[in-house]
């Protein structure tokens, strides 16, 4: 496992954040299994999204088996700062937050109760710091929020200039930056694996014509789809830790296996000239 610092002046977390979604409809030996698998390859930041008694019971087993200053864990926060208190606080077990994730909130600010919920947990030492997790663009006035230290924001090989471009604002703000969507769902259904065939006559006018497909996902020796878009995630440096997610021990260990592996040289310039060729055809798209 590698590790990165969380902001600017933030903790060392690892490379991957395992995220935890009761969703799974795991029993609690299978989280406390799951968590510890994770925990012995290195993996030291999760990510809980849910509150079922199974996940609480079962990760909070896993996390007392070691120090609390060694692990990272964030609340994806669904409800208000009162329910939160209740269910990550008393329901793991655990004495303070690292981080408290709010999803795609809207205009410059929170909702009064919300933020004067996380401000109080915050002055009592239960909270250390708020993120922000969007699609979009986030109002400048919300991250200048003293609370506010980092931002989950999407991040693959398809990502585009706008993806891009957040994520070099939120690093320049010195805010921490998650990486979502390591494996997009597009690439995972085939859908943009590979260009459409031109004609003949494109072929021979066009030099780019032949390129820039996603095949090389499925067809590069040694590599998985899942691998090459994980690995490529890691090479972005501004990524603070890269968001993923394991329903079994062995999940864990190919996804905390991957970490170490680096991109041949000629899959990094396919994923160059796939990038290229889906923006030249956007642009395309947009004269006609």
């Amino acid at each position: 496992m590698r590790y990165r610092p969380f902001g600017a002046s933030g903790p060392a977390v690892s490379a991957l954040t395992l995220r935890l979604v009761d969703g799974a409809r795991l029993g609690p030996q299978n989280w406390r299994a799951l968590v510890l698998a994770a925990l012995e390859h290195g993996v030291t930041s999760f990510q809980i999204e849910g509150a079922s008694p199974e996940l609480l019971r079962g990760a909070g087993e896993a996390f007392a088996s070691v120090e609390r200053d060694r692990l990272f864990l964030t609340w994806r926060m669904r409800d208000d700062a009162a329910v939160l208190e209740r269910q990550a606080l008393e329901g793991l077990g655990l004495s303070y937050l690292d981080l408290v994730l709010v999803n795609d909130p809207r205009g410059p600010s929170l909702p009064p109760t919300i933020e004067a919920g996380l401000r109080s947990l915050h002055e009592s030492h239960a909270l250390r710091g708020l993120g922000v997790a969007s699609r979009g663009d986030i109002d400048p006035s919300l991250l200048e929020n003293d609370l506010v230290t980092a931002v989950s924001l999407p991040f693959n090989l398809s990502s585009g200039w706008a993806d891009r471009q957040r994520l070099r604002q939120a690093a320049q703000a010195d805010l921490a930056v998650i990486g979502e969507d390591f494996w997009p769902q597009t690439l995972r259904d085939g859908g943009e694996r590979s260009a459409p065939r031109p004609s003949l006559w494109r072929r021979r006018t066009d030099p780019l014509a032949d390129v820039g497909g996603y095949g090389f996902l499925r067809d590069t020796p040694g590599w998985s789809d899942e691998a090459i878009c994980l690995a490529y995630a890691l090479t972005e440096p501004s990524l603070a830790t890269v968001l993923v997610i394991a329903d079994t021990p062995a999940d864990v260990k190919r996804l905390a296996c991957g970490v170490e592996r680096d991109l041949p040289d000629d899959v990094r310039a396919q994923i160059d000239m796939a990038r290229f060729s889906a923006q030249e055809r956007e642009k395309a798209a947009g004269r006609t």
